[in-house]
């Protein structure tokens, strides 16, 4: 999840595998205006004459007959009282109404509509709100509202979300949840430009759009373009579906989904689909949630920029005395064996649990501490500064600053401690446990 770092300090948190962009919604209010679309101007608005409000009804049937029946939309929003529109310009409504039809369409023929009882209100309602982020807006910010839901004849595909809309309440009165439907425009483009930026591969579109997300002087501007380099990669590589085929799963203006129905796993044995999601924060700020992974390649241990060590494979000990010298502390467990060394330490699984001198064993983790002699890799040592782990795993802040890979003798952890200056002060590698 990208998101905004307000201090020097490196955030340890681990998250689950979410990619989230944090932005300013000034930006986008300047970014993905209507001007120039093909929608009538917005000054018809003031032309509409006084008319007597319509039921609850009356209002949730014109605006499902707009969604239904796209040369319908004119007459509909004209019956539509200017006090019941709360502000809501013709060219909103249409888009609105565009989006929904689109994903009507795949249910098939639209005959009806129904009023969400209680308990289906809330329902849906939890839907929007739900991620468990204290930080995350509540739908209830935009008042009391109705639920209306689409009906058809036959339904074509009944696992597709659902076509609904609300209407706002006050008391007695009903109107069309104009604040709602505008918002929800506003989050419906942003995400959609961030995908449009994806699939034109345009990486420095790409970097404008999640440069506020990274507001901490950790992220120079080759780590922005890093990360833009490999999100454009990951879904080139392992994203098979085309953007227009990305299906629209929750339309709100807090919370916006989309299914990518195929995506290669890892390691590209199978095709799944991924959640990408939008939602609004407190603070009046997007979080894009994207599930994208810090891959990491197969990791040695070095001394020397010399590779020594391959993890999960057998050495004795007279091999490793040879490579690394005689350690300073040698310890036995049953089944282990810990070797220490000046700035590191070595543990290995020992072929004989039970005797007092250990011949040979596994590698199985390798920690480095305070000392530049030994790297993982070639180019992961102690005192690099986050900035460069970056430049090398664009993603692995996401994660926790923790990655992993699979080498064939196992599977390993990498993660690294940081000081306050983000320099890196420790770094261990060892085998996951199941």
């Amino acid at each position: 999840m990208m998101h905004v770092k307000n201090s020097k300090r490196i955030n340890k948190r681990t998250r689950f595998g979410v990619l989230a962009v944090v932005m300013c919604i000034c930006m986008l209010l300047s970014s993905f205006g209507l001007s120039g679309c093909r929608f009538v101007n917005d000054i018809t608005n003031g032309l509409k004459p006084a008319q007597k409000p319509v039921p609850e009804a009356e209002l949730a049937r014109l605006i499902a007959t707009s969604i239904i029946y796209e040369d319908s939309v004119d007459d509909c929003y004209a019956k539509i009282p200017q006090i019941q529109l709360e502000d809501l310009s013709y060219s909103e409504f249409y888009a609105y109404c565009d989006i929904l039809r689109s994903c009507s369409l795949k249910h098939g023929n639209a005959v009806s509509f129904k009023i969400l009882d209680e308990s289906e209100k809330s329902k849906y309602f939890s839907q929007i709100d739900s991620g468990g982020n204290v930080n995350y807006q509540s739908i209830d910010v935009y008042g009391d509202m109705d639920v209306v839901e689409l009906s058809y004849d036959v339904d074509k595909d009944p696992s597709a979300s659902p076509v609904r809309f609300t209407i706002a309440k006050n008391g007695d009165s009903y109107s069309v949840a104009g604040k709602y439907i505008s918002d929800s425009m506003l989050a419906y483009y942003y995400i959609n430009h961030y995908f449009e930026m994806i699939d034109d591969k345009n990486v420095t579109g790409l970097e404008s759009l999640i440069r506020l997300a990274y507001d901490s002087d950790i992220y120079l501007n080759s780590v922005i373009n890093a990360k833009a380099d490999y999100i454009t990669d990951y879904y080139r590589l392992k994203v098979k579906t085309n953007i227009e085929d990305y299906e629209l799963k929750l339309f709100a203006p807090t919370h916006i989904s989309y299914e990518i129905p195929e995506v290669f796993s890892e390691d590209g044995d199978s095709i799944n689909s991924k959640n990408v999601n939008l939602r609004l924060l407190k603070n009046d700020s997007y979080t894009l949630e994207d599930d994208i992974p810090a891959l990491v390649d197969e990791i040695r241990f070095c001394k020397n920029q010399n590779n020594l060590l391959r993890m999960g494979s057998t050495y004795t000990a007279s091999e490793l005395y040879r490579l690394l010298g005689t350690p300073i502390v040698e310890s036995r467990d049953p089944g282990l064996v810990v070797l220490s060394y000046k700035g590191l330490t070595l543990r290995l699984v020992t072929d004989d649990p039970v005797s007092e001198k250990w011949t040979s064993g596994r590698l199985s983790s390798v920690v480095l501490r305070n000392d530049e002699t030994y790297s993982l890799g070639k180019n992961l040592y102690i005192g690099m500064n986050v900035s460069e782990l970056l430049l090398i795993y664009p993603m692995l802040d996401e994660f926790g600053y923790t990655g992993s890979f699979e080498n064939g003798d196992g599977e390993f952890i990498l993660s690294f401690t940081f000081d306050d200056y983000g320099n890196i002060t420790r770094i261990r590698l060892g085998e996951k446990i199941h």
